[in-house]
Parts: C-alpha cells; sequence; structure tokens
C-alpha cells in the first residue's frame, strides 16, 4: 500500500508521542495536513460511503454508536472515535487505520470545522443533533453557528438526517435535500414549561414558537401561529419511553414498523435522542433493523462521556458536562438515582472548554434540590470557585460544597466518601486526565485486594 510523506510524518510522529507516554488523537493529523492539505480528500477517496455527524451535543456518542452497529455487517468503517472532531483529528484516524479501501467513514464534526472539512470529504448522509450554545467565546450564538452548517450543506449531494424536534435543525428542510426526520414524543420528562430555551423564535418567521410541550432544550413539539411551521412528520421515533438513571427503555416506530421493548444503557432524554440518531443513520444505511437494535443494547461507551466503573465499595460515572443544556440534562438524569451519592464538578476554562464560563450561570442548577440521598458536593478545576459559587446561589446547604483546585486530590477525597455512587461531571479538557486518575486508583484498589485474598488464601493452607 502506498503511505504518502504526510501520512509516513503522522505515523512517526504517533511513534514519537508514544514514546514519551503521551496519546495521539489531533497532533498526527495536524502534521501530516500541513505537508499535504489535501489528504482528507484521500480519505474521502478511500471510503465507499460516508456520514457526517454534527451539532452540539451527542455528536462522540452518535458516532461511535453508528460504528458499533455498522461494525457488525461492515469489515472496514473508519471513524474518529475519541471526540477529536476537526479537520486533523479526522487526518489521525486515518492515520493509525491506513487501509486501502473502506466500506464507511463515519465522522465526528465540530461545528466550526463542517465547512472546512466538507470541502474534502463529501458525505452521503449528514447527522444533525442539535444546535445550542456552546463555547460562545468560539462559536458565537447558535444562529451564527446554524448558519455556517446551512450554507456548508447547500452545494452537497447528500442525504439529510434531522432532528424534527428542534427547530433550529428542522429548519434545514428549506435545502431541498432529501431529509430523513427523527423525534421523541412525549414522555415522563417532558414538560409544559421549560427554563432553558435556546431559541424560542421560529427560525422562518421569527415569531415566537408556540410548544405543546418540551423534551429538553428546545426539543419538543412545537408550531409556529404566524407561518405555520412546525415539527415535520417524523420517519423514526422513539415512543413509549421509560426512563431511568442507567437506561432508557422505549419502542421505535420505524416508518410504520414498531419495534417494542428497545433497551440503551444510558439514561437521560438526551440519550434517548443519540441513541434514535444512530439507529435512523444505519437503518436508512441499508442495515437489518433487528440486527441494528441488537447492537444497540450492547453498546458500551467509555472515554468519560457516561463510562461507569465499578469499584470494590462504590459506582463512580464520569459524564462530560461542557454547556448549559448538557449539564441541565445531566443533573436531570442525576435525580432519577435514589442511591447515596457524592458530586465531583470539575470546570476548566482552557481554550478548548470555551474561555468564557458564563454559561454555567444558564444552566439549570436548580435540579440540585431534587437529588436525594446527596451527601457531598465538590468543586474543582481551574474555575472551581466560580462552579462553587453558582452551586451556593441555588441556596444548597454549604455543608455540604467543598472546594479543591486540584484534580488529583478532589478525585482522591471523593472516592473516600461513604456513598453507593460517585458522579463526576468535567468539562472537555478534565474528562481524560479525571479518568486517568480514577483509572489508576481502579488498578491499584484491585491489585490491593488480589494480594489480600492470596494472602488469605497462603494463610488458610
Amino acid at each position: 500500500m502506498e503511505i504518502t510523506g504526510a501520512v509516513l510524518v503522522g505515523k512517526l510522529t504517533v511513534i514519537g508521542l508514544k514514546s514519551v507516554g503521551l496519546g495521539a488523537t489531533a497532533l498526527p493529523g495536524k502534521m501530516a495536513i500541513k505537508i499535504d492539505p489535501n489528504l482528507l480528500s484521500v480519505v474521502d477517496q478511500r471510503c465507499k460511503k460516508k456520514i457526517i455527524i454534527t451539532g452540539t451535543n451527542g455528536k462522540t456518542t452518535t458516532t461511535n454508536l453508528i460504528h458499533h452497529i455498522l461494525s457488525s455487517q461492515y469489515k472496514n468503517v473508519l471513524s474518529n472515535l475519541k471526540g477529536a472532531n476537526m479537520e486533523q483529528g479526522i487526518a489521525s484516524a486515518f492515520i493509525n487505520d491506513t487501509k486501502k479501501e473502506y466500506d464507511w467513514g463515519v465522522f465526528e464534526v465540530d461545528e466550526g470545522s463542517f465547512q472546512a472539512v466538507v470541502k474534502h470529504i463529501k458525505p452521503d448522509f449528514v447527522v444533525i443533533t442539535n444546535f445550542f450554545r456552546d463555547q460562545l467565546d468560539r462559536y458565537g450564538e447558535i444562529e451564527n453557528t446554524s448558519a455556517v452548517i446551512y450554507e456548508a450543506i447547500k452545494p452537497l449531494d447528500t442525504t439529510l438526517i434531522l432532528n424534527a424536534d428542534d427547530p433550529m435543525v428542522a429548519k434545514f428542510k428549506e435545502l431541498h435535500k432529501k431529509c430523513v426526520y427523527y423525534g421523541v414524543e412525549e414522555n415522563e420528562l417532558s414538560s409544559k414549561n421549560q427554563r432553558i430555551v435556546e431559541s424560542r423564535f421560529c427560525p422562518i418567521c421569527s415569531h415566537e414558537l408556540d410548544y405543546e410541550y418540551f423534551n429538553y432544550g428546545q426539543l419538543g413539539k412545537y408550531h409556529c401561529n404566524n407561518c405555520g411551521f412546525q415539527n415535520p412528520d417524523y420517519d423514526y421515533i422513539f415512543t413509549n419511553i421509560r426512563a431511568g438513571p442507567d437506561g432508557n427503555l422505549c419502542d421505535i416506530d420505524s416508518r410504520g414498523e414498531i419495534f417494542k421493548d428497545i433497551h440503551f444503557n444510558y439514561g437521560g432524554i438526551y440519550n434517548a435522542y443519540n441513541c434514535l440518531a444512530a439507529l435512523t443513520s444505519c437503518l436508512e444505511a441499508g442495515m437489518d433493523a433487528s440486527k441494528a437494535i441488537e447492537r444497540t443494547e450492547n453498546f458500551e461507551y467509555h472515554l468519560g462521556r457516561m463510562e461507569v466503573m465499578e469499584f470494590p465499595d462504590k459506582t463512580v460515572k464520569i459524564t462530560l458536562s461542557k454547556n448549559p443544556i448538557g449539564l441541565s440534562e445531566v443533573l436531570k438524569s442525576i435525580t432519577l438515582d435514589k442511591r447515596k451519592k457524592a458530586l465531583l464538578f470539575i470546570l476548566n476554562d482552557n481554550p478548548a472548554d470555551g474561555r468564557d464560563i458564563s454559561w454555567i450561570w444558564d444552566a439549570d442548577l436548580d435540579n440540585l434540590h431534587q437529588i436525594e440521598n446527596m451527601k457531598y458536593i465538590c468543586c474543582s478545576g481551574r474555575r472551581a470557585e466560580d462552579i462553587a459559587l453558582r452551586v451556593k446561589y441555588t441556596n444548597i446547604s454549604p455543608d455540604l460544597i467543598k472546594i479543591n483546585d486540584k484534580m488529583r486530590k478532589s478525585i482522591e477525597n471523593v472516592l473516600k466518601e461513604d456513598v453507593e455512587i460517585v458522579y463526576i461531571l468535567p468539562t472537555y479538557t478534565a474528562v481524560f486526565q479525571a479518568r486517568d486518575i480514577i483509572l489508576s486508583h481502579l488498578k491499584n484498589r484491585s491489585s490491593f485486594l488480589l494480594n489480600i485474598k492470596e494472602l488469605v488464601e497462603k494463610l488458610k493452607t
């Protein structure tokens, strides 16, 4: 197989990073693209079919689930699974798995990089999950983000897989592409009023939308009394949702064909949308529905997004929380968990997180009052005091709040708490570091217990 100079440099970068104990998600691709700015065109040519997933929340989970489902039928599926979703991240995925041909390319693409990526990679499907405020210092308001992607899709010959419950996404039907719509019907977690609605106005005529119910954020059943804009008819819809902290059980109406009691291992209505986006994509790609559902039900996700780690005395759950809607929905899902618990917020303001942390004041932290059996709330990270102040203004008892800006020490402390489950809610740049710290403690405790067990066995003999 021909290895270009750009790919060779990327591979050498991977080797160099590994030799000093560093992972490689974006730097190899960055180096390679500097040498060959058209490297993503090579990726495009080698993938028979391509799916691009974009939007604010849920991209990484949806991408990983699509990859997991398609891999059961196709041998070669190329994906950037670790959340490195700019041009260099996709290039790095290719450098790490260089093949002459792929059955599918499944790529998560950052909203700000979408325009640059689709200049090279021509997708057969574009999945748009939602539009929320995120990293305002980088993206601006959601209307700006939506407009950039809208203009980039205009010249593409592609099928759009759209979240019909987000008016900012449903607007893309104006592009007159082939559109496939998915959504989630009203359920026990829906509400008639929503405190955080990113866009209350019709994206067509700017009049205020009338909502029958909200699922989360501005996602729900809407109608414009001025121009008639409303949810498109669903091609795929989740119905009969039974939500829990550790998963959702629901039925799916797939173009009139009903599949009952689908179990997805991750809780929260936002995860129901992620799951349905992935199933919709795979079914539209030609997957057998029963096989796709089976793969959905055995999906396990790691890398700090809803990742569960089992310690001998407690469960630890890491859930990325990086914008108002995301954090609000995570806290809402925790309210379903009745176990004795501790929470650890880790708030950073590194460039990849967004320097502007004002979003924590838009998040609905009043959900904290609905969480039962809370023993401890720790606030950590570069902006530990800021998130602690935000928690304080919810009128949570000051006795519950502890501050430690040292992430490692905070994790060590919370792991010692006498609780059944610890929820760790980091922003983007804290996810992998927090995960590594927790894994090291898990390994050490497991080794210690194993040694104790071996000692007991020896004493018995």
